[in-house]
């Protein structure tokens, strides 16, 4: 009978021994971090969670029970919390957009001139494009519609529509 040395060193763990725990740590700690980079495109997050992987390891080390190799289990445990960490963020910006939404916003006078001058400008820039590509931008960025849905209103191809929305952004960013 063959004794895993992963989980003679995860028993050695649990009996207090800093030694096995940081050899655990050194052999493992690039495996966590390139799982959850592989996640999370955020070096200093990603170190956080693999640190927060092994002091949890070695906080519940007495409770810790692994029935799969180390490996495996740290692999789990890394992509576990990336996929959390992920999943808190996107919920922070979601109330983040909602609270900002509404809470309501103090005009000032320049700010609305700013805004109708800006809003007068990009209509007459749209309105000197052709119709098509127009009605393709307007559809597009002013009515929210995904290019699909705007290729099937207007019997034209997804590409065609792209196309079109490539050409006003182009002629918005030189003439705005």
């Amino acid at each position: 009978m063959t004794i895993d040395p992963d989980i003679y060193l995860l028993k050695q763990v649990a009996k207090g021994d800093g030694d096995a725990f940081e050899f655990i740590f050194k052999k493992y700690y690039k495996l966590v971090y390139n799982v959850a980079r592989y996640y999370i495109n955020v070096a200093d997050v990603c170190h956080d969670l693999t640190q927060d992987i092994f002091a949890y390891i070695w906080e519940n080390r007495t409770k810790t029970d692994v029935n799969q190799s180390l490996k495996s289990y740290l692999f789990s445990a890394a992509r576990n919390a990336s996929l959390n960490y992920l999943k808190a963020e996107s919920n922070k910006r979601r109330h983040l957009s909602n609270i900002l939404q509404t809470v309501p916003r103090e005009e000032d006078g320049y700010d609305t001139i700013l805004e109708e001058a800006l809003k007068e400008a990009l209509e007459k820039v749209l309105n000197e494009l052709p119709p098509q590509c127009s009605e393709i931008f307007r559809l597009s960025r002013m009515k929210g519609m995904k290019h699909k849905e705007i290729a099937t209103l207007l019997n034209i191809s997804p590409r065609t529509v792209e196309t079109q929305i490539y050409r006003a952004l182009k002629v918005l960013k030189k003439r705005l």
